[in-house]
């Protein structure tokens, strides 16, 4: 794939439409008191598919209520650094996703309830006031996790 490729163009589209989406949906849950605060949390990443230090045991923290409550959906979206080629990132992206569904699946998550998806350096946060380069570059690395209700 190269960066120009279509393909590479409509999965960067459709995982940032569906980062888009379950962001939207956690706060109307939120709002609408199905889920106690918007359901999404930010795990960051040490380099490449490694969680930073502290962070499995936080997501798997945060995982614990899909545990013990079927009508919950595990929505995974892995992000990437903005340096480097767009096909490496979004693969890079895709790794981080799949790395914390292993976990939501080895915590005994059924598989149907966990959906993973990169988007490669699509979706970047914004960068802090005299933010130095490398560390702006560390909080992209990172994947967005959120607990959804089923229908």
């Amino acid at each position: 794939m190269t960066e120009n490729d279509p393909l590479l163009s409509r999965r960067l589209l459709l995982a940032a439409s569906l980062a888009a989406i379950v962001a939207g949906g956690a706060t109307a849950l939120a709002s609408f008191g199905a889920i106690s605060a918007p359901g999404t949390e930010t795990f960051r990443f040490s380099r490449g598919t490694a969680l930073a230090a502290g962070e499995e045991a936080r997501l798997k923290g945060f995982l614990a209520p899909a545990l013990q409550d079927d009508r919950l959906r595990v929505v995974i979206v892995g992000h990437s650094g903005m340096e480097g080629e767009s096909p490496s990132n979004l693969e890079l992206s895709e790794k981080r996703a799949a790395s914390a569904q292993g976990i939501a699946l080895e915590m005994g998550i059924a598989a149907e309830r966990v959906i993973a998806s990169g988007v490669g350096a699509g979706a970047p946060l914004p960068r802090e006031a005299g933010q130095p380069d490398d560390v702006y570059e560390a909080r992209l690395a990172r994947v967005e996790v959120t607990l959804q209700v089923r229908r």
